[in-house]
């Protein structure tokens, strides 16, 4: 029953999540930037996860006080995930490898405004 409730949701948040521009590899988040999304993470707070370097082979440490898996629901061991928490989790492990190794950002700013706040 849990697992047809979290498809569900998750179905539910697809549509309002499909709206915003697509960038590599269908990455939703972040206006398709995979630099700052993997950097970053999402531009939402609070947050399930949140991305630490190195971005490319380390996978994202949970916020304390949240499920320590991707789920929508935690009986007594934390807040659940968000259905957009879940899918960008799985697209950090999806992309984010791929880069092989963390870069720099060498232009003005952290990343996130160039060409425009993303």
């Amino acid at each position: 029953m849990r697992i047809r409730t979290m498809f569900l949701l998750i179905g539910l948040a697809w549509p309002g999540v499909s709206i915003a521009q697509v960038g590599e590899q269908g990455l939703l988040w972040r206006s398709g930037d995979p630099f700052v999304f993997c950097r970053y993470g999402l531009d939402q707070t609070p947050r399930a996860w949140f991305p630490v370097p190195n971005y490319a082979t380390s996978i994202p440490m949970i916020t304390p006080g949240y499920c320590p898996f991707p789920v929508p629901y935690c009986a007594n061991a934390g807040t659940g995930w968000s259905p957009t928490e879940i899918l960008a989790y799985f697209d950090y492990l999806r992309i984010c490898p791929q880069a092989e190794r963390s870069g720099e950002w060498r232009g003005q700013g952290d990343g996130t405004t160039a060409p425009f706040k993303h």
